[in-house]
């Protein structure tokens, strides 16, 4: 009897498990060979989730209470600009076992949370993708792919950090805004669409971007270029859009009564001697965005830092090569509204989270790879883009690419990663960690078996 072949539904399912167990693979990976508490950073979002569990919401510059016994110790906690979301979602886990004196088990468990909002960032990926480009659905696995693999997503999955859940409702926002395009200002969609802004403003405050820009895309549409101006869609809109603000107001407005403005940053610290920022200057926007050391550190993340020439090669050439394919796909469907809207909303999101990152680095502020992890969704679908260009390449490049990207990622994780602190050096768990890279190896081959797969058979 001749065997059944599978779908592409089924392909494109089998696809979503295969990434979203490299994705937990990897950051497994990193959380495992990592010292908990190396990173300050790392301390201080362990330490609000802690503070939030005894009822304490805290501020920046309130003093730590969580009790250590590895990695940093800081002289007071520097998150507390940050809503509570993230901190909501860790509390209920990292509070009762810490108070229960199993702080190794407490710090774990929060990066084991990190991880899970990690793999629902690549599943996000993968569906907004899907509805940027409908017709090729070999590009969304590969996107997803791609985004499991990311050297900087996966690493901070691997810690506690609030970036990722931040990353997770910009990338639903995107895709709620294409699917708003294509179908109209349905209920459903808007309901959707207010929940995931209101999530991200309720995450980190660049929401704002992300929500002021898919609004105002959605708007312009809808006004401008239909056969009549849908001015209820607007008004249905601008309802859900204020709903999502008024949600988060509350916070925003105490950031700006403790500090003077609505990110909560302490401007009034920067250069001060003996403070903790008396190491930052005010430097002009322009100096900034022409100084080498500030994309370095912008675009560089730590798994790159010791194969940059590599890793630049994995990221710059299957980028340019789906912007090159991108732009000539627009050319010849330039007046489908749908992907020329999509288009100009990612290329804005691109240039003004850029933005924003020189203009807070430029305010003394610092520039970090991870403040760049917002824009995912445009990385990954310009990557997968470029590696599925040729339907019958793209197995083998994807394949090619795939094997790169692991190679850095598992020579990152070979040696326990180098940790500085005040404390002791926390245990780290080798063993485990291998056993998550090879797990995730065998998931990576499954991927790229399923884009193969899809594209051939789409090829044909």
């Amino acid at each position: 009897m001749p065997t059944a072949r599978p779908t592409a539904g089924q392909l494109w399912t089998a696809g979503l498990i295969a990434n979203l167990v490299t994705c937990a693979g990897v950051c497994a990976g990193y959380a495992l060979s990592s010292p908990l508490y190396g990173s300050k950073d790392e301390v201080a979002h362990a330490d609000h989730a802690y503070q939030l569990w005894h009822g304490t919401l805290i501020s920046v510059g309130d003093p730590m209470r969580m009790p250590q016994i590895w990695g940093y110790t800081l002289p007071f906690d520097w998150t507390g600009q940050h809503p509570p979301l993230f901190y909501l979602l860790l509390a209920p886990v990292v509070g009762p076992l810490t108070d229960a004196g199993h702080l190794l088990a407490a710090g774990m468990a929060a990066r084991g949370i990190s991880a899970v909002i990690t793999c629902l960032v690549v599943a996000a990926v993968m569906w907004t993708t899907r509805q940027i480009v409908p017709g090729r659905p070999e590009v969304s696995i590969a996107a997803g792919l791609v985004t499991a693999l990311s050297p900087a997503l996966t690493r901070l999955g691997g810690l506690v950090f609030n970036d990722n859940l931040f990353v997770l409702w910009a990338t639903l926002l995107v895709g709620q805004t294409v699917w708003l395009l294509r179908h109209g200002p349905r209920t459903r969609g808007l309901v959707l669409f207010g929940l995931y802004a209101a999530a991200a403003l309720g995450t980190r405050l660049p929401g704002v971007v992300f929500i002021g820009l898919c609004a105002t895309t959605l708007g312009l549409v809808w006004l401008f270029t239909g056969p009549r101006r849908d001015w209820a869609g607007v008004l249905r809109l601008s309802v859900a859009v204020l709903l999502a603000v008024a949600v988060n107001a509350w916070f925003y407005i105490r950031n700006f009564r403790d500090t003077g403005n609505w990110s909560g940053m302490q401007t009034d610290l920067v250069g001060k001697a003996g403070g903790p920022l008396h190491e930052r200057e005010v430097r002009p926007v322009l100096d900034i965005a022409t100084d080498p050391d500030i994309w370095r550190q912008l675009l560089i993340p730590p798994a790159l830092q010791q194969h940059v020439v590599i890793g630049a090669a994995l990221t710059i050439v299957p980028l340019v090569i789906g912007l090159i394919v991108g732009v000539r796909v627009l050319s010849r469907s330039r007046r489908d509204v749908v992907p020329v809207a999509t288009a100009l909303l990612l290329l804005a999101l691109t240039a003004v989270i850029v933005g924003i990152q020189l203009r807070y680095a430029a305010g003394g502020g610092g520039a970090y790879w991870r403040y760049l992890v917002p824009l995912t969704i445009v990385a990954s679908l310009l990557t997968a883009i470029g590696l599925t260009a040729r339907p019958r390449l793209a197995g083998p490049a994807v394949a090619v690419w795939a094997a790169g990207m692991f190679g850095l990622f598992a020579a990152h994780v070979a040696p326990p990663n180098p940790t500085g602190g005040d404390l002791a050096r926390a245990p780290v768990f080798q063993t485990a960690a291998w056993a998550a890279t090879g797990i995730a190896g065998v998931a990576v081959v499954v991927a790229v078996a399923t884009v193969l797969l899809v594209a051939v058979a789409r090829s044909r």
